[in-house]
């Protein structure tokens, strides 16, 4: 990498660099070149001086030097040669040939300057500044060895260059190497800009800013600990209730004549931010009086159920379970245990309602919980005992219960330990640094001469001391024992929101970053030709919220896309490919304090070729609100048209999965040069509950018949979903495999894959268009209210191209077209507008044009984009409009059997924003209405793209609930009163998220696709500045132990 890595330098330990002048350091002085023959103490006449060196890495003459700077070309010389040594003949650099590249100088301008005899460097000392091709190194020293061509700077250390920027209290780089080292760093990377930026051959993506002074970290208070005790009891009281267990939810039913009273004890296991895991033991009294049925008694009818009655009964009952809570609030959480439950007899109730009954079942508990204080709370609870869908004993529904409980937490957690991480310490320069430690000698012999000096032997490194608890802190004490209190804590978030206001951000034009990937697949599946996300974008207009889901990008638990990071470390090390620490954090948030950043252990980072970021680790976590600690994947890759993921996955898939699953992501297989084959193994969760799947037809049966009930094998219980991405020919190349089953007589049917090969190319008056060759085996489509389709077999090209056209006032518009001609099998379409059975192969052709439109028609005041404005917890400012969104579009299709179906449609509605998404409670709504029309001729013969909603309505409703709590959803329903399926959903979507600026967490589910999960989304910006150290920083962890390296 040689000169061109000083854009990223690392940092490290070198000889120590006295803060006072050399012998032979002039005030006010410069040189031009390093050569040993000028006499000490010999004046220059300027303070800005050019230091160079021969092609050979010789010394220039000084003579030649005064007269014209000599340069410094960038070095060739392989890593690990031995260091140029100055010729003795002064002669020899001036007979040289001229180097063939231009050459690099490097500028240096400071307070003090000279070259030092003593140790052999040219020395600046007081505001020193060096600028190389674009690039500025500035600090208290800096210092130039002519011989090894190492550059040393140590005090205020901060390089520029474009659009990245690097601070440090000191740096070592050598030139000729491509190596170096760092301390104490802190900066910023931004992807889009990095390979021009990085590489000094270049010119930078933009001019140099005016100098800042060093960015330091703010102490902030601590966050308070709002719930210390780990141990709970709780005294209940409560009655049972005469309900299925879904209606318990509603309050569909009545209560009957059993009181329940009784004891729990909760334990805390983890805690992890709002999120704790818990162990729950309950043990109850029932007392039942003679009680008669009711009509929510299970399978009996209203006349069977007035003939039953049992007869008074008391008994007990013992649940345990594990359970997990969320805190909504402070004050405010949500649980949910999962466990077994024991009766001491069985159940008259049970016995007689329910077509089986059993002693011990299967035991669920939902609660909702609101504090009156750390210690005290009201608890409310849901209480559930039945067979889980027949798993004990076959009993399918059991019992349910109304309790009401009041909760007392007690205990404390162990006093936690010292986070390393914490010990970061502001750069040299920074007032809040504190005391240095004494200078640690890197050798005997330097130990045993700073003793002779009069110096102090060194000492062991200390350990940092132990934080104080969040409970402490927010009563002021260092465990004083006190009670913690509300009121305490509320003063301690607001004493740290004031001091978080009061960051000086040092950024300036915050907006947020959109990937640059155009399309994606939005099926279960992946991507092809068949559907894309042109479908969704520049088909009929609807909701945002009732589009439907891209399941593969869904079912991730972490994704987004990243191009502009902030990073921090105590230390690292440059290498000619990039660099590594053993610690190192990374940030996508722009401010401080961070809502989201990656902390990771033995850190390596390597740039590619083509602008990709390789980071790998032995631990990432993703920490969010600096509460919250989630475990990622060890190796990222952060690229331009690539989303950052973790490997889990956690989804629903009603269709294929019978629900619940649970995923994990392997490392990626290299193949070849440039492809990648990712596999992804698959345990079915809901399907191994159940014991049953009901994804398949009958094993033997016809491929298109219904899916009925089997009893699970081993293999019915696993799944694998692979990719393989590769250059091939000229094109870009992906195919997909999704096995849903292992059961050889189920995995014909549970075996879904699809491929494409595409590329841009050139065509006359048109000009760039995507050529496409596509296949696919049983491909999923979900269309209208028709719902799933099959696409069993299909191959085929196609031609399309998509554009934004200019702006015309404030009407934006943008078109799509496609062409293609392909083969395919699928089920037959009846005019009668229903599906059948029987499975027809054609050749089909068709053309698409779409157009979409967009007109604002009223647009409201938009906040700052600062921290506490728009962007307090939205990742881009929220304005108040109304906005008119429309859609034309035209489908000619033409089939092999001589059929055809055409289509124009016209379509849209407007967007109502209202509120800033900035104050707690409802300051967001946004509300789209949309209508459809659709003109149709012909018909198609395949029900996957048979045109039957003719007309559509939709309804997509995003609303603030509480601070960060959305509920995003939407519906669309078939509104034609000719069609058969009038009143059927064309899509649906629900979707609960906790959105920040930086990130969502959310749980999404989609009744129509019978698809969901849970995802972390990470947003991505762009920002100018240098923003501030966001690691938090406390002071009592930054001694002079442990977190201190030895200086050059």
């Amino acid at each position: 990498m040689g000169a061109a890595t000083l854009a990223t330098p690392a940092v490290s330990r070198a000889q120590t660099l006295s803060s006072d002048p050399p012998p032979a350091l002039q005030s006010e002085a410069g040189v031009s070149g390093g050569d040993p023959a000028v006499p000490e103490g010999k004046p220059v006449d300027s303070a800005v001086g050019s230091v160079g060196t021969g092609a050979d890495g010789t010394t220039s003459e000084p003579g030649a030097a005064q007269s014209e700077p000599a340069p410094i070309p960038r070095p060739t010389e392989p890593a690990g040669a031995e260091p140029p040594v100055p010729p003795e003949d002064k002669g020899t650099a001036a007979s040289e040939p001229a180097v063939k590249t231009p050459p690099k100088e490097l500028e240096i301008s400071a307070d003090q300057q000279g070259f030092d005899l003593v140790i052999n460097r040219y020395v600046a000392t007081g505001n020193a500044k060096a600028v190389l091709a674009g690039g500025r190194l500035m600090a208290e020293r800096l210092e130039y060895d002519t011989t090894t061509r190492t550059l040393y700077a140590t005090g205020s250390v901060r390089f520029w260059r474009g659009q990245q920027y690097l601070q440090g209290s000191m740096l070592r780089y050598g030139l000729i190497e491509g190596e170096g080292e760092m301390e104490d760093v802190y900066g910023v990377l931004d992807l889009e800009t990095s390979l021009e930026d990085l590489d000094v051959e270049q010119d930078p993506s933009q001019p140099l800013p005016e100098p800042q002074p060093i960015a330091c970290p703010t102490v902030l208070p601590e966050i308070p600990d709002w719930h210390p005790h780990p141990w709970s009891a709780t005294l209940w009281g409560g009655q049972m209730f005469h309900s299925d267990f879904g209606q318990t939810f509603t309050g569909q039913g009545v209560f009957r004549p059993e009181r329940v009273l009784g004891a729990g004890l909760q334990k805390r296991l983890i805690k992890a931010g709002p999120f704790a895991l818990e162990l729950d033991f309950n043990a109850l009294g029932h007392w039942a009086s003679a009680q008669k049925g009711g009509r929510y008694t299970g399978p009996f009818t209203a006349s069977e159920v007035a003939n039953l009655s049992t007869s008074a009964q008391s008994f007990g009952e013992f649940t345990g379970g594990i359970g997990l809570r969320a805190w909504l609030q402070p004050w405010l959480s949500l649980g949910f245990v999962q466990g077994v439950s024991l009766n001491t007899n069985l159940s008259n109730y049970e016995n007689t309602y329910r077509e089986k009954s059993a002693r011990f079942l299967n035991y669920l508990g939902f609660e909702i919980e609101g504090s009156l204080s750390p210690q005290w709370s009201m608890v409310g609870r849901i209480h559930h005992r039945s067979g889980a869908f027949g798993t004990y004993n076959g009993v399918r529904e059991g019992s349910n219960a109304y309790l009401l409980g009041l909760r007392y937490r007690f205990g404390g957690d162990p006093p936690p330990k010292g986070d390393p991480q914490a010990t970061l310490r502001p750069a040299k320069g920074c007032p809040n640094r504190g005391a240095e430690p004494p200078d640690r000698p890197r050798s005997l012999p330097e130990a045993l001469e700073q003793v002779a000096m009069g110096g102090e032997a060194p000492q062991p490194e200390q350990e940092p001391p132990t934080p104080a608890s969040g409970a402490d802190a927010a009563q002021g004490t260092q465990g004083s024992g006190s009670r913690p209190s509300f009121r305490a804590m509320r003063d301690q978030e607001r004493k740290r929101a004031a001091a978080a206001a009061a960051i000086e951000q040092r950024i300036s034009e915050v907006s947020r970053r959109e990937g640059l990937v155009i399309e994606r697949s939005r099926q279960a599946g992946g991507a092809n030709a068949v559907t894309t996300d042109q479908d969704s974008d520049f088909g009929p207009a609807q909701p945002p919220q009732v589009r439907g889901l891209r399941s593969d990008e869904n079912r991730q638990a972490v994704q987004g896309t990243l191009t502009h990071l902030r990073y921090q470390a105590a230390r690292i090390v440059l290498t000619p490919n990039g660099w590594r620490s053993d610690r190192a954090s990374f940030s996508n948030d722009p401010f401080t304090p961070s809502q989201s950043w990656m902390d990771a252990d033995q850190v390596v980072v390597t740039q590619d070729a083509n602008g990709d970021l390789l980071i790998t680790s032995k631990r990432n976590r993703l920490i969010l609100e600096d509460r919250l600690a989630i475990p990622v994947t060890t190796r990222t890759r952060i690229r331009k048209e690539q989303e950052v993921e973790n490997r889990w996955v956690l989804g629903v898939d009603q269709e294929d999965r019978d629900g619940f699953y649970v995923g994990r992501r392997l490392r990626p297989i290299r193949i070849g040069e440039k492809g990648t084959l990712e596999l992804e193994p698959q345990f079915m969760l809901e399907r191994a509950y159940k014991g049953t799947t009901d994804s398949y037809p009958l094993p033997g049966g016809q491929a298109t018949g219904p899916s009925v009930s089997q009893d699970n094998t081993l293999g019915d219980l696993f799944g694998l979903e692979a990719r393989l991405k590769t250059p091939l020919l000229g094109f870009n190349t992906s195919l997909n495999l999704d096995i849903s089953t292992f059961n050889p007589e189920n995995i014909a049917n549970g075996t879904r894959s699809w491929g494409q090969m595409d590329r841009n190319i050139n065509l006359p008056l048109v000009g760039s268009t995507t050529a496409r060759l596509f296949a696919a085996y049983r491909f999923r489509i979900w269309n209208g209210s028709l719902g799933e389709q099959d696409v069993y077999s299909a191959y085929g090209a196609s031609l399309e191209k998509d554009e934004t056209l200019p702006d015309w006032g404030k009407l934006s518009n943008r078109y799509f077209w496609r062409v293609g001609l392909g083969n395919y099998q699928s089920n037959e379409f009846l005019s009668s507008g229903r599906e059948s059975r029987n499975l027809a192969q054609l050749w089909r052709a068709n053309a698409v044009a779409s157009l979409n439109s967009s007109l604002e028609l009223w647009r409201g005041r938009e906040l700052p984009s600062t921290p506490d404005g728009a962007l307090r917890y939205s990742p881009e400012p929220i304005v108040p409009g109304l906005t008119l969104n429309t859609n034309l579009s035209g489908n000619l299709a033409y089939f092999g059997d001589g059929t055809y179906q055409n289509t124009f449609s016209i379509s849209g509605g407007p967007t109502l924003t209202l509120g800033h998404f900035n104050k707690r409670f409802f300051d967001f709504t946004q509300l789209t209405v949309t209508g459809g029309l659709t003109l149709r001729n012909g018909l198609s013969p395949f029900g996957f793209d048979a045109a039957v909603d003719l007309g559509t309505v939709g309804i997509g409703l995003t609303q603030q609930i509480a601070g960060p709590l959305l509920f995003n959803g939407g519906i669309g329903i078939n509104v034609d009163p000719s069609s058969p399926n009038y009143g059927e959903l064309t899509g649906s979507y629900v979707e609960l998220r906790w959105q920040r600026r930086s990130y969502a967490l959310s749980v999404f589910y989609s009744p129509y696709e019978g698809i969901g999960g849970v995802r972390i989304r990470l947003n991505d910006f762009g920002f100018k500045g240098t923003g501030v150290p966001f690691v938090p920083f406390r002071p009592e962890l930054s001694g002079t132990g442990g977190a201190q390296r030895n200086p050059f």
